[in-house]
């Protein structure tokens, strides 16, 4: 079984499996602090994991620490699987956005809104910051002193980020909470799924920048004519394997909010053309 991996004093990363998104197959899941614990993202409905974990809080606890809080970025099941049973075991308040709380499938104990802070002493500083998009409720936690930033969804070190309109995904606010992140400029960042991002900022522009480029394919696609859906993904993703429109087609939709939000485009349907108003 592999160790919690030291990422700054009183900072453990512990990926445990979980049933998320391929290529990634675990989630990230972080305990932060000295005498006074917080758990971030305690993800994995699997057992034997969720035991390696109750292991590492339990020699933390056994030393004379306490878990008080076990924050969450947001309500999908690949990020929340342990929280309730923690809880039970060890204590600790469940704490999340009030769009994440919303969406559970069990009772939080506190609500944190942007900018909210979390002290756990011993100098351990946890900052709540509002970045929708991914999920209408999702929190990046940054740990003030050591500039370590845990990102959720936000970005991944393996795979991709969905924006999936179905799953009350927004484009818009996924961009802006990009810009964001990017502005505050953390040491690092902790992405849910994958290694440590150690250059988070080039990171982040290149997220921006690959949603610019298929906004600007979109864009391009339907020039002056009228598109249907499926002609408009083949052009669009046309440098992405098959296996992976349907995928493709949700991201394509939460494109197609934002431009036609944006009255860059206008949609019937299937139909999309450049433009706004009715017809």
């Amino acid at each position: 079984m592999p160790e919690p991996e030291r990422l700054a004093p009183g900072i453990d990363r512990i990926p445990l499996r979980t049933p998320t998104l391929p290529p990634a197959t675990t989630t990230n899941t972080l305990v932060v602090g000295g005498r006074r614990l917080a758990v971030i993202e305690p993800a994995s409905p699997h057992a034997d994991e969720q035991r390696r974990l109750e292991a590492a809080l339990a020699a933390r606890i056994d030393a004379g620490a306490e878990l008080v809080a076990i924050l969450l970025t947001h309500h999908h099941g690949d990020h929340t699987g342990h929280a309730e049973g923690l809880r039970r075991r060890f204590g600790g308040r469940v704490l999340a956005h009030r769009e994440t709380a919303a969406r559970l499938p069990f009772a939080v104990d506190g609500e944190l809104d942007d900018r909210d802070e979390l002290d756990l002493g011993d100098g351990f500083v946890i900052e709540a910051l509002f970045t929708p998009g991914h999920a209408p409720g999702h929190l990046v936690f940054r740990e003030r002193a050591s500039g370590l930033a845990y990102a959720g969804d936000l970005v991944a070190g393996e795979g991709t980020i969905l924006i999936d309109p179905a799953d009350a995904g927004d484009m818009a606010a996924y961009l802006a909470s990009l810009e964001r992140i990017a502005a505050i400029a953390p040491r690092a960042l902790i992405p849910a799924h994958g290694p440590v991002i150690t250059a988070p900022e080039a990171l982040l522009r290149r997220y921006i920048d690959h949603r610019r480029m298929r906004e600007d394919k979109i864009l391009a696609a339907v020039g002056d004519q009228t598109i249907d859906l499926p002609a408009l993904l083949a052009r669009v993703y046309d440098d992405t394997p098959r296996a992976l429109w349907p995928l493709a087609e949700r991201s394509l939709e939460a494109h197609l909010g934002k431009l036609v939000a944006e009255g860059r485009l206008h949609r019937d349907g299937s139909a999309i053309r450049r433009g706004g108003g009715a017809g």
